[in-house]
């Protein structure tokens, strides 16, 4: 696999026409484009860190053909696995996830870490107004910012993108981390890849800041920001067999639209999960030690939350849940 950055100072022919089916036509490598507009510092955006996650590709090509002729603020552009776009796959088999290998990783330095860190490098040679990650949801979650640094100026950043903002210390080596110590850093989740509203809703966060001179100098207020803090990692262990149909044969079995639950409230006498074994979770915390029993119980067959919480990017699909998690369990921030 080629981790080899390409540079750009302007947009190849064909971008606006772009699928991700033949991405690699135009962009073969992954590829910082770096134009230059009316205003800086540039927003820093980046794209396709999953390679089915395209709906970033998709507002900016919106925004900057809104802007071909007059683009308000330089902009570095950060498309990243297209070897996965390609495919529609979120990462390849025995390929490095490009959202967990940006500087502040835990993984051993390779050439996807080398490949990020020389992106923050080249990008953070001048000043940042600000850094934005897009990504998609596989399962039904409202569209929110995720942040990991809580500051007055990130709350800002989220608040600007939906009224909900989820502070998170894990999964490292996220974007978002990296570019903390450099600008406002937010990570948007857009809903589902391809849906017009999560599209439109990314597009007039870019284009607010493409226009913006400086972020407010006052705290959020309370009504406009609700901020949610992630907890615990869910993750289903590879010998135990689940399912999303409550009458399958399987270890673990969840009803069919357990994505709904996602922002819902879990209190500790509703049903979870059904489960045939002791041991169906594993469940770490933001430092990633086991908390399992101290969260989870399991009684008469039924998996029970020992505390009230709430999930969020409750995925079920089986590939995503075995490489990444099934779910992350919130509570409200405090700070």
């Amino acid at each position: 696999m080629n981790e080899q950055l390409t540079i750009f100072s302007e947009l190849p022919e064909g971008f606006f026409d772009l699928e991700i089916a033949n991405i690699r036509d135009v962009f073969p490598t992954p590829t910082l484009i770096h134009l230059s507009g009316h205003k800086s510092p540039a927003l820093f955006v980046s794209i396709l860190l999953h390679g089915n996650e395209y709906s970033g590709l998709k507002a900016v090509q919106a925004l900057l053909k809104k802007y071909q002729d007059h683009l308000p603020r330089s902009i570095y552009i950060f498309i990243g696995n297209v070897e996965a776009a390609e495919v529609n796959s979120r990462v390849l088999p025995g390929q490095t996830d490009y959202n967990r290998c940006w500087p502040g990783t835990e993984m051993e330095p390779n050439a996807e870490t080398r490949l990020m860190s020389e992106v923050v490098q080249v990008a953070s040679r001048d000043r940042l107004f600000a850094a934005i990650d897009i990504h998609n949801n596989t399962g039904a979650n409202p569209h929110y910012a995720g942040i990991t640094s809580v500051t007055q100026d990130n709350q800002h950043l989220a608040a600007m993108f939906n009224h909900i903002g989820m502070v998170f210390k894990r999964p490292k080596g996220v974007s978002t981390t990296a570019f903390n110590e450099i600008c406002p850093a937010a990570i948007l989740e857009c809903g589902k890849p391809g849906e017009e509203t999560g599209i439109r809703h990314a597009t007039e966060l870019l284009d607010a800041l493409l226009h913006m001179d400086h972020f407010p100098q006052k705290p959020v207020a309370p009504h406009d920001l609700q901020l949610v803090q992630s907890l615990a990692t869910l993750n289903i262990p590879d010998d135990v067999s689940f399912d999303f149909n409550l009458s399958a044969q399987a270890d673990l079995t969840f009803e069919s639209g357990f994505e709904m639950k996602n922002f819902t409230e879990i209190k500790t006498t509703d049903i979870f999960a059904f489960t045939r074994i002791d041991n169906p979770l594993i469940i770490t915390n933001q430092e990633g030690e086991d908390v399992t029993s101290e969260i989870m119980r399991v009684e008469n067959g039924k998996v029970y939350l020992n505390k009230i919480l709430m999930p969020a990017m409750i995925t079920m699909d089986r590939y995503i849940i075995r490489q990444d998690c099934l779910c992350y369990l919130l509570v409200d921030y405090h700070g």
